[in-house]
Parts: structure tokens; C-alpha cells; sequence
């Protein structure tokens, strides 16, 4: 028996989630829990120790940014590698989020061969 892989995606719109929920059954290793805020999210975060955390940029009240600096300053979360995913897709953006210290940065509508090599990369999978 293989170790699951628990990603964590923080996205407030149900369609996004159920999308990803669908390509991710592609990896049979990977299990994928949702919050709909940054708040739960890390809030789950510190929980249940995900492997992977994706993160919505645009949510409401505390937004992707604002979630991953306080991922960062928790002792339990700061090891997380966290990837974003928003439809702010210039390259200012992308450049900004790397920059604030994402350790990916996906736009939307997601190229599902870059979110899959994304995924493999950061869980090391084969």
C-alpha cells in the first residue's frame, strides 16, 4: 500500500475545485481536501499537515498573498511548498507571486500537462 498524498486546495469557486478534484484522480496516491477561505485553509493546514498546498489568489476576506505569509510565519506550516493558482495570469503576476514566495504559480484556465507536472514535481512522484 502506497502513502497518500493529502494536497490541500484553497479556492472559494466550486467548479474550480471539482476540476481539480477530477484531474487529481489521475494519481491515485494523491487525496484532495478544500477550503473555500484563506482563514480555513490554513486553519486546515496546521491540522492536517497536507503535502501540498494550492492556493487560490483572489478570495474572499484575507487573500492568496496574505495566506501564504502567515503559512510562512507558522512553525507547523512553514514547510508546505504552496503553489498558486489564479486567472491573474501577466507575467507581473506570475513574477509577483514567485517573488512573495510561492514555490509555483499556475493560471487559469489550468494547461492540465503543466498542473500535472506540477504535481509530480512537488509530491516527487513518478
Amino acid at each position: 500500500m502506497t502513502d497518500k498524498h493529502l494536497i490541500l486546495y484553497v479556492e472559494d469557486n466550486p467548479a474550480n475545485m471539482r476540476l481539480v478534484d477530477q484531474i487529481l484522480k489521475q494519481f491515485p496516491s494523491v487525496e484532495l481536501a478544500g477550503a473555500e477561505t484563506a482563514e480555513d485553509g490554513i486553519e486546515m493546514a496546521v491540522n492536517s499537515q497536507p503535502a501540498l498546498i494550492l492556493m487560490d489568489i483572489n478570495l474572499p476576506g484575507m487573500d492568496g498573498y496574505q495566506a501564504l505569509e502567515e503559512l510562512r510565519k507558522c512553525t507547523e506550516t512553514r514547510h508546505i511548498p504552496v503553489v498558486a493558482i489564479s486567472a491573474n495570469a501577466m507575467s507581473s503576476d506570475v513574477q509577483r507571486g514567485l517573488d512573495m514566495g510561492f514555490d509555483g504559480y499556475l493560471t487559469k484556465p489550468l494547461n492540465l500537462q503543466e498542473f500535472m507536472s506540477m504535481i509530480r514535481m512537488q509530491l516527487q512522484l513518478d
